[in-house]
């Protein structure tokens, strides 16, 4: 019995692939493998939820210089630098208590414009480095190579 023909299962053979748990062959845009119902490619994401993700990520100038000009050092924890972050929050706090000295009303102004410049200048090195490298430094549950087992030849559960 010969496997049958790309004219028999109407498939090109340029447009099929293997599943990744069965090795049935199937359609290379099918999301869901029809034989053994395990997920081929990732749910397709929004627009909207894309775009959070790269607000949230940190790493956008004006988005970092935005937050420290609501308050000096959100702009730096945006950035994921949480100790410069404190120390901007310590900083513009004593600055303002220093106010009562007459000395705030200087000290105050000058730690939020310079937290503004730093987190912007943070923000934009990172956005650099993400670029020059083609990702990003911070990964976020990136999956594991799947290690088989020698004796059984199983992998341990980590899908692609």
């Amino acid at each position: 019995m010969s496997p049958p023909s790309s004219e028999e299962t109407g498939h090109d053979e340029a447009d099929t692939v293997f599943c990744r748990d069965c090795g049935e062959r199937i359609s290379a845009r099918a999301e869901i493998c029809p034989e053994c119902g395990v997920r081929q490619l990732p749910p397709p994401t929004s627009s909207v939820d894309s775009a959070l993700d790269d607000l949230l990520k940190g790493g956008n100038p004006f988005v970092a210089a935005a937050l420290s000009a609501l308050f000096p050092g959100l702009g730096q924890i945006y950035n994921r630098e949480l100790e410069k972050g404190i120390a901007f929050i310590v900083g513009g706090f004593l600055a303002v208590l220093s106010a009562l000295a007459i000395i705030g009303f200087v000290l105050y102004p000058a730690i939020w414009i310079y937290s503004i410049y730093e987190a912007y200048k943070t923000a934009e090195g990172q956005a650099a480095e993400v670029d020059t490298a083609g990702y990003s430094t911070i990964e976020e549950g990136t999956p594991q190579d799947a290690e088989a087992d020698e004796t059984t030849g199983e992998t341990d559960g980590t899908r692609f």
